[in-house]
């Protein structure tokens, strides 16, 4: 069998999809019954079905194999996505797919025609043995076959269930295994392919598995990032692996944000449910995954590589490590009633050094620190002692995990990361829910607008933060607000988006549902909340909408693990994905303000008297807010929109927004 007959036996309708699309595919079928398609030799002259073998057998992969198909002439080389055609279009069309599939049914009518032949010889050759034979051979032939057949007729009968049985299981384990033990050896031998052509006898399974074992390491770390990367050596300890299934086209799926990513060849035509053209980290986490399957790599020297990848000056690290130490140590000997004037700049320069050591998380909790000290130093009413103390030690236990670090990969789980890694999350349909402005203690200001998906019913934000580390000017943050700049291109104002619903193309968005502003991203505006009243209904905010507290507790706390004690923390960088419900309470009681905690609590009750208890924190964002919570009563009880959590065996929620009747329909419960 030639190199040509060898590719066309393994291309399949999955191969040509993923070098082209379905729907050329499709068409392509549709064209074989109506387009005239001819293959051609070199001097432009039709190569007829009965001396099509010889051609095909003799034309070798470089010079590739003309067909004219329709009034357009294709070029078929390999790699197939390489092939060309005289029509305008510049990818793989419709006359280059039908190109190919005229040639492979020339070439399986060729192999039906040679195993034709191959079994006419045969038979012919069997009469002229038997012609050649004597009777007496055949005679003595017979006579002992008879005897053996008697002899171990009853063997034969008794063992048959159980060979039979035996047969069909072996059967069964080859077909399920198969693939995977092909790839295996394939990525064993670690053959690379040259880069233009496959090698005589390779199949397209093998020259895309030998593509991916010859992929660069580096190549795929650098593409998937830190913080990726770590996921997925977590997810491989964890025992989370995505279903990879092996044909002409490697299948990988799901991956993040449940893309899908199919794997040929050469790798350069892969691809992924992101759509795009270029070799996404969704392709280079699919072939990461694949070299994990296989036993190419394993776990511990992807962490090896990993490490090594990592820019960190372990010198610097440890240096910053002592600093914070001694400083922290100070702090809990001297005790809060000593505490220097000088602490807070002190601790200001070391939130710089860990900012250059390239430690964000403990940049931030300097800062966190910062900004405790500093309403103890005013006397705010609203700071608790035996918070700040549990933040001193808690920070201290930080810094000394810190120092134990041997090596770059130990330092990252600990250091976090400046800035969140986005990938595609495709079309999206989001209501503007609430917007809310922030003040963080790691010394962000900002805004966060709250969307929910209408299809999937998930939560998405969008966070416009920007540093106040040194801006002690209120009025330029206020003006800062107005002038924020709307994101995805869409002509309303930032401070209006919340009551929106839009459309996202090409949204991209982290592992927590935080949108980005990409420009790559085009919003379009569908309709405004105040004027369409029936935009927000109990049906579509699904999940999250609950009448009965006790139900509220089951699915959002006694189903989920790492159930925190400590409150919710309202900075926008924080780490844990907040649980976002709509309320509608019963009954109420008049809220109350504990002048001693500098605080609203406000208690909210179900119909079976289940209680969640709304607390605020004054603050001079908060005041206008904390104003109108006190004059909510029964007559004018509204629908509260905000984030829950649990602290002393009770449900607390800090409120967001709240609706009214009007703004929020029932009708669709």
């Amino acid at each position: 069998m030639g190199e040509w007959e060898s590719v066309f036996r393994e291309i399949d309708d999955d191969y040509l999809v993923g070098i082209s699309n379905k729907g050329i595919v499709k068409r392509a079928y549709k064209d074989m019954e109506t387009t005239l398609c001819k293959l051609l030799d070199q001097d432009q002259n039709e190569i007829l079905e009965e001396a099509a073998s010889g051609f095909l057998q003799g034309f070798s992969m470089e010079e590739g194999i003309t067909v004219k198909v329709g009034e357009e002439t294709v070029h078929i080389r390999m790699p197939l996505g390489e092939s060309t055609c005289s029509c305008p279009s510049r990818s793989i069309c419709r006359h280059v797919i039908l190109g190919i599939l005229t040639v492979q049914k020339m070439s399986a009518v060729i192999d039906q025609e040679a195993s034709v032949q191959g079994n006419a010889e045969e038979t012919v050759e069997k009469e002229t043995v038997k012609k050649e034979t004597t009777e007496k051979e055949i005679i003595e032939k017979e006579t002992t076959e008879e005897e053996t057949e008697r002899e171990n007729d009853q063997k034969t009968a008794k063992q048959e269930p159980a060979a039979k049985g035996a047969v069909i299981d072996e059967k069964q384990t080859v077909t399920g295994e198969e693939k995977k033990e092909t790839a295996k050896e394939v990525f064993k031998e670690g053959n690379a392919v040259d880069g233009n052509f496959p090698k005589s006898g390779n199949t397209m399974t093998n020259n895309v598995l030998q593509q991916i074992a010859s992929y660069p390491l580096e190549k795929l770390c650098k593409s998937l990032g830190a913080r990726r990367l770590q996921n997925l050596i977590d997810s491989t300890r964890a025992g989370k692996r995505p279903q990879i299934d092996y044909a002409s086209v490697v299948t990988v799926q799901p991956l993040a944000q449940a893309m899908t990513v199919k794997l040929l060849y050469p790798l350069e035509y892969s691809t992924c449910t992101c759509h795009k053209k270029e070799f996404c980290v969704h392709k280079a986490e699919a072939v990461l995954w694949c070299k994990l399957e296989s036993g190419q790599l394993n776990i511990d020297d992807l962490e090896q590589d990993q490490s090594r990848d990592m820019d960190y000056d372990m010198e610097q690290i440890q240096d910053a490590v002592s600093q914070m130490r001694n400083c922290l140590e100070e702090l809990l000997d001297t005790g809060l009633a000593r505490t220097p004037q000088d602490a807070i700049d002190h601790m200001e320069r070391l939130a710089t050094i860990c900012h250059n050591a390239k430690l964000p998380n403990f940049e931030n909790e300097w800062r966190r620190l910062q900004d405790s000290y500093n309403k103890y130093l005013k006397r705010v009413a609203s700071l608790r002692i035996q918070l700040l103390m549990r933040q001193l030690t808690t920070f201290y236990g930080q810094v000394e995990r810190l120092g134990q670090a041997r090596n770059a990969l130990e330092v990252s789980k600990l250091a976090g990361a400046f800035r969140a890694e986005y990938t595609m999350a495709l079309d999206l349909d989001l209501l503007g829910i609430a917007m809310e402005h922030f003040v963080s203690k790691s010394g962000y200001e900002g805004e966060t607008v709250y969307f929910l998906e209408k299809n999937t019913g998930k939560w998405y934000t969008y966070t416009q933060a920007r540093p106040v580390f040194y801006d002690n000017n209120t009025a330029n943050r206020a003006g800062s607000f107005y002038r924020s700049e709307t994101p995805w291109g869409l002509s309303v104002p930032l401070r209006e988006l919340a009551f929106w619903q839009i459309h996202l193309e090409q949204a991209k968005c982290d592992s927590r549902g935080r949108l980005s502003a990409s420009k790559e991203t085009r919003g379009e505006l569908i309709r405004d909340r105040r004027v369409d009243k029936n935009m927000l209904t109990t049906d579509i905010l699904g999940q999250w909408y609950y009448q009965d507290f006790a139900q509220l507790f089951e699915e959002q706390f006694q189903r989920k693990e790492n159930v925190s004690e400590e409150g919710i923390s309202q900075d926008s960088d924080s780490e844990m994905r907040t649980k976002l419900v709509f309320l509608i309470p019963a009954s109420c009681e008049k809220a109350v303000f504990l002048e001693t905690e500098q605080k609203l609590c406000m208690n909210l009750y179900d119909e079976a008297g289940k209680a969640v208890v709304v607390e605020v924190v004054y603050s001079k964002d908060e005041a206008e807010g904390i104003r109108y919570l006190e004059r909510i009563t029964n007559e004018n009880l509204p629908c509260f929109f905000g984030k829950v959590y649990l602290r002393g065996g009770r449900i607390r929620m800090y409120p967001v927004a709240v609706f009214n009747k009007k703004e929020l329909n029932e009708t669709e419960l």
